[in-house]
């Protein structure tokens, strides 16, 4: 039996634990998946309770992908580079932290459009916000050796921070964003502007939005984001964060248990938007 959890403040509106026990009935195996809602103050001693504990792993979500990280006694290669952690495993009396919203975008992208992900390298990219969702999805797009891989933040610094590790890149004002929005095929939002309960929230206007570019928004409550309905109303193709959701949570699976669980993904996300 298997048990997992997530951590962050708020996650009442996480729909990871009815995810996992898809993933757990998928692979004929029982286990819990807990929701720890918790304060700054309490996050050390809730991941040193978490380390004592029969858990075998955790996500953890906004605002402590980052916070976490003084607190695990190691990470694998893409978390360190990304200094932001989703996914921890515990192996005996060690804590290993793991990032897996880049290759969970990536794969979403790739499933809902072959030849566009193919392409990648004759497409410019927007991603709108700077905290740890961005990174991940940056540095795995960054692979893919896109033509532009742009990162618009409301405080440019953070953004200029990604952005300095890749020559075809540049850091933007979220006006500016705004201004030059029809020079790009992809448009990811990685923030959480929208979210429940904040729903008439939207983090920039797509009035300059080309057609047929690809709107993709993180937030997955509401899976109908005032961006992605403003997307669609400028002829945009949408990626729902629900997608990503499902792929990166596949992936943190596969690293607690061993099992590969990507095949069950389509007929649970299928019909949905």
């Amino acid at each position: 039996m298997y048990h997992f959890g997530l951590v962050g403040h708020p996650v009442n509106h996480s729909q990871s634990p009815s995810i996992h026990q898809e993933f757990l009935k998928f692979i004929n195996v029982e286990g819990t998946y807990e929701l720890y809602d918790v304060k700054e103050d309490e996050l050390e001693a809730l991941i040193r309770d978490l380390k004592r504990s029969g858990i075998d792993g955790f996500n953890v979500t906004v605002p402590y992908k980052e916070k976490v990280i003084p607190y695990l006694d190691h990470l694998d290669e893409q978390a360190k580079k990304l200094k932001s952690v989703n996914t921890i495993k515990r192996n005996g009396n060690q804590l290993i932290g793991y990032n897996t919203d880049g290759v969970g975008f990536c794969e979403s992208l790739k499933q809902a459009s072959p030849s566009f992900y193919e392409q990648l390298n004759k497409k410019s990219v927007l991603l709108l916000g700077a905290g740890g969702a961005a990174k991940g999805i940056y540095y795995s797009l960054q692979t893919r050796d896109p033509l532009r891989l742009d990162v618009a933040n409301r405080t440019q610094l953070k953004a200029q921070e990604i952005t300095s590790s890749y020559t075809n890149s540049c850091s933007l004002t979220l006006q500016e964003a705004e201004r030059y929005l029809n020079q790009y095929d992809l448009v990811i939002q990685t923030t959480t502007v929208g979210m429940v309960p904040n729903e008439s929230e939207q983090i920039i206007s797509l009035h300059n939005l080309a057609k047929d570019t690809i709107v993709c928004d993180i937030v997955y409550k509401p899976m109908w984001t005032r961006f992605l309905v403003d997307g669609q109303k400028q002829g945009g193709q949408l990626l729902f964060g629900e997608e990503m959701l499902w792929h990166q949570a596949a992936k943190a699976f596969k690293i607690w248990t061993g099992y590969s669980v990507e095949k069950s993904i389509k007929t649970n996300i299928e019909g949905r938007a």
